[in-house]
């Protein structure tokens, strides 16, 4: 997320409607349980990676390196042992990564998918079908790979915008966070004039 000096407001109580008098009311909700921060998937990303702290961002660096291992595995196990099945872990991986997004309209659906994921190898796996199951296995690493970044950058992001006021309100600002009621769903998110 790019980071913007200039927000409308100076601290949170001025934000018009925001449902706390200032910063540390709003830290203490959401340490408490009755708020909670949402981010913006690519907002969050954007941030991680822009920040360069922590383990978290070494962890998703390995994960994106093991990606792309695991595809040129896929290429050079194909030509090695001259199974060209093996070649279709990419667009596998492709279609995985795209729809594990946490963002993704269909991030229901993968979940259940990506959590069956290992069932389905076990399962082909027994019936001597090493090439499917290979194949469903590329599929649910990169969904795993993909949820644990997510997971990983959304953590970081949200734990920096409750440290950091004038981080909290350039990207409150900026809709790449959003507070939430946990008692009565209610959102609340800067719209802007």
């Amino acid at each position: 997320m790019d980071s913007d000096p200039r927000t409308p407001w100076a601290s949170a109580g001025e934000i018009p409607g925001f449902p706390f008098d200032d910063f540390e009311q709003m830290r203490a909700a959401v340490k408490y349980g009755s708020f909670n921060i949402g981010v913006d998937p690519l907002a969050a990303s954007e941030w991680a990676d822009a920040s360069g702290k922590g383990a978290g961002r070494h962890v998703i660096a390995g994960l994106s390196i093991l990606l792309v291992l695991a595809a040129l595995a896929a290429v050079a196990g194909a030509i090695f042992f001259g199974n060209y099945w093996l070649l279709l872990a990419i667009p596998i991986q492709l279609a995985s990564f795209y729809l594990s997004h946490p963002s993704s309209p269909f991030r229901k659906a993968v979940t259940v998918a990506g959590a069956l994921s290992v069932y389905v190898v076990l399962d082909l796996l027994l019936r001597r079908m090493p090439t499917a199951a290979l194949l469903v296995a590329y599929g649910g690493l990169t969904f795993a790979a993909v949820r644990i970044a997510a997971f990983l950058s959304n953590s970081a992001f949200r734990k920096a915008l409750l440290s950091d006021e004038k981080l909290f309100l350039t990207a409150y600002a900026n809709r790449a966070c959003t507070l939430r009621n946990k008692e009565t769903g209610a959102v609340h998110g800067h719209s802007p004039q």
